[in-house]
């Protein structure tokens, strides 16, 4: 192999690893919300392991195909931004076991916890067949986009969570 052709494939491979994640499958389990995502190598820290705030990036993800499994396409605000309607209020994560770069998926599977009238508890793990690597507590509350005051949740939005409730 020439050395165009072995910088080609460094290339490639690069490109490969580095770019934005995305989402392999979603699918549904009873009561949980299943998403696959890929570790990138730019998720790895100087340790070797995926970095820890890239844990919140990875539950993001999952959280936002949750929701646009509810919602759709979100509306646009007055700024063009998505008005979305949710605000998260308070994460807390356990990490279970360093996750190492590879080239399969984790799952992040979501199910919810408790549903109130103005704010939920989304649960999840990452994980893969090797276990457990963080378990985490979301809580979130429903708002009025344009006004950024707290509001109740729909009943077509609590009807939605309940779908995922443990």
């Amino acid at each position: 192999m020439d050395t165009h052709a072995i910088k080609s494939l460094m290339t490639e491979a690069v490109t490969q690893l580095t770019a934005p994640a995305r989402p392999i499958e979603v699918r549904h389990t009873p009561r949980r919300h299943v998403y696959h995502r890929q570790v990138r190598f730019s998720d790895i820290d100087a340790h070797g392991h995926v970095n820890n705030v890239r844990f919140l990036e990875y539950l993001e993800d999952a959280r936002i195909a949750l929701f646009l499994d509810y919602a759709g396409t979100p509306p646009e605000d007055r700024s063009g931004l998505p008005a979305v309607g949710v605000a998260i209020v308070r994460h807390e994560v356990d990490y279970r076991r360093p996750l190492r770069f590879r080239h399969g998926s984790v799952r992040i599977e979501s199910w919810v916890t408790k549903v109130n009238r103005v704010s939920c508890e989304l649960a999840a793990e990452i994980c893969s067949d090797e276990g457990v690597f963080a378990e985490a507590r979301s809580t979130i509350m429903a708002f009025d986009p344009h006004t950024a005051k707290p509001r109740r949740f729909t009943i077509p939005e609590r009807t939605f969570l309940k779908r995922y409730l443990h």
